[in-house]
């Protein structure tokens, strides 16, 4: 069971924690497929970008047993 976080006395939930620990993952998977050329196929690359945070954050989620 995912236990809450404390910094600084504010109490994290353990979604907030997979929201924080989805960024540095998000932002690596990012830079990668910019680099690999990935994303001019892509529509809207805001809308991509948006649901590719959102899988990593449902999938961070889901390993953390929330």
């Amino acid at each position: 069971m995912p236990i809450d976080l404390e910094i600084g006395g504010v109490y994290l939930p353990p979604i907030a924690q997979a929201l924080i620990l989805g960024l540095p993952v998000f932002l690596l998977l990012d830079w990668v497929l910019r680099r690999l050329g990935v994303l001019q196929f892509v529509w809207h690359e805001a809308l991509f970008e948006g649901a590719l945070y959102v899988c990593v954050c449902a999938t961070l989620i889901l390993l953390m047993g929330v």
